[in-house]
């Protein structure tokens, strides 16, 4: 295709996040960017912060292809640090905060990042610093720049951000100051950056208990998020509330990057919490809202609600998790967001590839996740025997390019084979969701092709539940399904069978596994068995054991039906 016959969205898209952010300054400087708390932060002051932290980073030794671990709860710092990483051409891995240590060993050490900036708490009571510590130990004796810790080899610099930062550490306000040397290499640094280099390693968890650390582009997501904000309409005079975690695709790649695409200001929230939100909503005079029905079901549950003036709202985005009709209803009658788009994507194809459209049918936007970006294309594939479904049929949902690199990214780092097995030999994305594509290309997801279930839109798999329970002593075999939940789309429940001769709780198990994984993956209930439904080849029936569930505990399966997508 010629340069002459691109289509808009492509052109508009052929660059990177810290250009996009540079034209934004430009165009809208005396704008508010950001609002936080009594902080307002306008377009010119967020790049000129952003670019004096890429300089502290490039005087650390910080370079173009480096991993840059972030591991810090929602503040401006947060995305000062992110779109500094992108100027210079770095990958960012967000760190979630809700992560134990061995998980946050796992991935500071999967993705070999050489440099990590973290809050030395969360939220008053999460100790990062003294997790930070367990893991290396060598942390209190080593030098600012150099770091050499036996568990995490690739990590020689941490940046601290606390009152209790160690002072032998790089602290966040140093990088922050800048340097007037490397200020004025940053326009040749941020040059050589490109369209198709990787910016983002989300991590997702693995069916094997391990998480892929997959690879998006700033070409794809670019793609994904100006298309997004075509349908949505999203205008610089509109307001966005931001109180998804920033560690989250959703919150790390979409709302903060919608609104500085289109000069539109982010009025971000260090946590969720409904009153804080209506506060907030009537104050700041929100537009747009944004997250998993889990979001928007705590919102309409909330007695509060009435309380305040929220007649500014006028749309968003909900996906990442299942999403009942009945909310979406609520969503566009109670909270009064008509424009409310329903979404379907992946951290690893840009975030988002399909959306319905502000001015869909209701029935639509409850029943399907719309069609195809001009990005995006989608097909369902037969996970049987390979071949594309005819519309109406059931099958996986692929994702491919329209224009290279448009929608698919690079895959997983360092994970060959996992790479492989997701994008096939014509680039198509096998994403592992089950769905129907009707006549006219609106997408119905119907469930996934394994096991993955999703907890307030977080991916969760059960053999890393089960590899948790599976070393409990008292525990002899464990099986974890998803089954639905009101509020989150889905929760974790373990069928155990115990060891002979011994008894525990149910309690018990779920405070054993509270303390190895993120709350999140944390089953909700727990069932004792004495045996499982099984193949004829000698697997469980996982099938059978959810739907055993949803009947013992008079469950409504329809919260599971629409909307189903990876992490957003």
């Amino acid at each position: 295709m010629s340069v002459a016959t691109r289509p808009e969205w492509y052109t508009a898209t052929h660059k990177t996040w810290g250009t996009v952010l540079d034209e934004s300054a430009s165009r809208w400087p005396e704008r508010e960017a950001i609002v936080f708390g009594e902080q307002r932060i306008t377009y010119r002051e967020l790049r000129e912060r952003v670019e004096r932290f890429a300089s502290g980073l490039l005087r650390l030794g910080i370079r173009k292809g480096d991993r840059v671990a972030l591991w810090m709860t929602n503040c401006p710092e947060w995305i000062v640090a992110q779109f500094a990483v992108y100027k210079i051409g770095g990958i960012l891995v967000p760190i979630y905060t809700r992560f134990k240590e061995d998980e946050t060993k796992y991935a500071l050490g999967q993705s070999q990042s050489c440099a990590l900036i973290f809050n030395d708490e969360f939220l008053g009571k999460i100790d990062a610093l003294g997790m930070l510590r367990a893991i290396c130990p060598e942390l209190d004796d080593a030098p600012a720049v150099g770091l050499a810790a036996d568990a995490l080899p690739h990590l020689r610099t941490v940046i601290c951000l606390g009152r209790r930062s160690p002072k032998n550490l790089v602290s966040y306000e140093s990088v922050a100051a800048g340097d007037s040397g490397w200020l004025a290499k940053l326009p040749g640094r941020q040059a050589d950056v490109d369209p198709f280099d990787a910016m983002n390693m989300v991590y997702t968890s693995g069916t094997t208990g391990f998480p892929k650390g997959g690879l998006s582009l700033h070409r794809n997501n670019l793609a994904s998020i100006y298309n997004t904000t075509e349908r949505m309409g999203l205008r610089p005079h509109h307001r966005c509330l931001l109180n998804l975690p920033l560690f989250s695709n959703f919150g790390c790649m979409f709302v903060g990057a919608l609104s500085f695409l289109r000069g539109a200001t982010v009025v971000l929230q260090e946590t969720f919490d409904p009153g804080d939100a209506f506060r907030a909503i009537a104050a700041e005079r929100i537009t747009h809202l944004y997250g998993s029905p889990a979001y928007y079901i705590s919102y309409l549950d909330d007695a509060r609600r009435g309380q305040f003036d929220l007649s500014s709202l006028v749309g968003g985005i909900v996906g990442g998790s299942p999403l009942p009709s009945a909310t979406m209803d609520a969503i566009v009658s109670t909270l009064g967001c008509p424009e409310m788009l329903n979404v379907f994507g992946l951290s690893e194809c840009g975030g988002i590839a399909t959306t319905t459209r502000v001015d869909d049918p209701p029935e639509l936007k409850r029943s399907t996740v719309g069609t195809p970006l001009p990005n995006a294309r989608v097909k369902v594939v037969d996970p049987h025997r390979g071949v594309e479904a005819a519309p109406g049929e059931q099958g996986e949902i692929c994702l491919g390019d329209v224009l290279p690199g448009s929608c698919v990214g690079k895959g997983y780092y360092d994970m060959p084979e996992k790479t492989r097995k997701a994008i096939d030999g014509d680039g198509w994305f096998h994403t592992g969701d089950l769905g129907v594509l009707d006549a006219n290309g609106y997408l119905r997801v119907t469930g996934r092709v394994k096991d993955m279930f999703l907890v307030g839109g977080f991916n969760v798999y059960p053999v890393e539940i089960e590899n948790v329970l599976h070393t409990h002593p008292k525990v002899k075999q464990a099986q974890v399904v998803g089954i639905p939940d009101h509020r989150l789309g889905e929760v974790g429940m373990a069928f155990v069978e115990l060891r002979e001769g011994v008894d525990c709780s149910g309690q018990d198990l779920i405070d054993f596994v509270a303390t190895r994984i993120a709350n999140y993956k944390v089953p909700r209930h727990v069932k004792f068995v004495t045996d499982f439904p099984m193949t004829g080849s000698g697997k469980v029936r996982k099938f059978m054991l959810r739907e055993q569930a949803i009947a013992e505990l008079g469950l409504n399966p329809e919260y599971t039906v629409a909307g189903a997508a990876h992490e957003l």
